[in-house]
């Protein structure tokens, strides 16, 4: 049985798990420093991260955002040790079941097999691919802009609203003025 639990920034054990996955599922360029992970669990009030676990055991997590209309979730990582489990699908349907709002996330272009992978797994899941031009900003100096893809879960247009939800994206999440 999948249990969702919210993570919170004294959650040491957990948040060794978290850095582990975080760091092993995303290239340097899809991050930031873990650090300012912790930083941001512990100061911002719109962010937050929920660890899955099956019988108490971790297998992954999902970081997003929280807001009035909708939530971005920023990252999602099911342990490689776990993977093909079943487990990120039951965990993303019971999470955005739970929030009950429209959801926005980021994916690779469809360039390979894994990106169109992940690309059909959020289709399977209900989300719905824009294909309009979207730059992830970089997390930090020393990192690399991404040209990625957004996709859109529940009641949102994406394509009448890509505009607003990609600048609160850009300023609240990576800083952009």
């Amino acid at each position: 049985m999948i249990q969702i639990s919210q993570i919170h920034a004294d959650d040491i054990a957990s948040l060794h798990f978290i850095e582990r996955i975080y760091t092993e599922s995303f290239p340097q360029d899809e991050r930031r420093d873990f650090d300012e992970v912790v930083r941001l669990l512990r100061e911002n009030d719109d962010f937050e991260i929920v660890m899955i676990a099956d019988q108490e055991k971790p297998v992954g997590f999902i970081s997003y955002w929280s807001w009035s209309d909708f939530i971005y979730m920023e990252h999602f990582a099911i342990d490689s040790h776990c993977r093909g489990a079943g487990y990120g699908a039951i965990a993303m349907t019971t999470l955005l079941q739970q929030i009950g709002k429209p959801a926005v996330l980021e994916v690779e272009k469809p360039t390979d097999d894994l990106s169109r992978r992940r690309i059909h797994f959020y289709e399977r899941l209900g989300f719905t691919l824009s294909t309009r031009p979207y730059i992830q900003p970089p997390y930090s100096p020393d990192r690399n802009p991404l040209e990625l893809y957004l996709m859109s879960y529940g009641a949102i247009d994406l394509d009448n609203v890509f505009d607003t939800v990609v600048s609160r994206i850009h300023s609240r999440v990576y800083g952009v003025k």
